[in-house]
């Protein structure tokens, strides 16, 4: 039994480099199993209860309410001395309006048809949008400016 020795074998070397390839292959597969696993999860659904609360927006009301009345009397003063027509006075207004109600309330009406609007809960304003619609639109100019300056700053005032 001497000659056993001759039909042992020690373990077959490969060389640096097809160790390496070996060794990215091994780990590549790895990383595509725990690709697989992370994008097949289920992700946590935000609710109320996960959401951060956010502190209210402080916004001076007076400070804005001036501001806004200013544009609307800009606007009438810019009908008045015949810079636009009635029916772009009415558009200044209607929009001047929406952008006083995003500001103060943070509701977008800027971006609202009336139809939108009239499902929210700001009747004030719904009523003084539908007011303005009609000239806003018209081509034959019936309205009067003044009597839409006159609502849209009540509007304003009343806030």
């Amino acid at each position: 039994m001497s000659d056993v020795s001759k039909y042992m074998y020690g373990p077959i070397y490969y060389s640096f480099g097809w160790t390496m390839v070996g060794i990215i292959f091994i780990l590549l597969a790895v990383g595509l199993v725990f690709l697989m696993f992370y994008l097949t999860r289920k992700k946590k659904l935000k609710s109320l209860a996960t959401l951060k609360i956010q502190q209210p927006k402080v916004v001076d009301l007076n400070a804005l309410k001036q501001k806004y009345i200013g544009l609307i009397d800009q606007a009438e003063r810019n009908y008045n001395d015949h810079k636009i027509k009635a029916s772009v006075a009415h558009q200044h207004f209607s929009l001047i309006v929406r952008l006083f109600y995003c500001e103060a309330v943070g509701f977008h009406a800027e971006i609202m048809s009336l139809s939108d609007l009239k499902r929210s809960n700001y009747t004030k304003l719904i009523n003084t949008i539908e007011n303005l619609y009609p000239d806003e639109f018209d081509t034959l100019e019936k309205g009067s400016v003044k009597t839409a300056a006159e609502n849209a700053r009540k509007l304003v005032e009343d806030m």
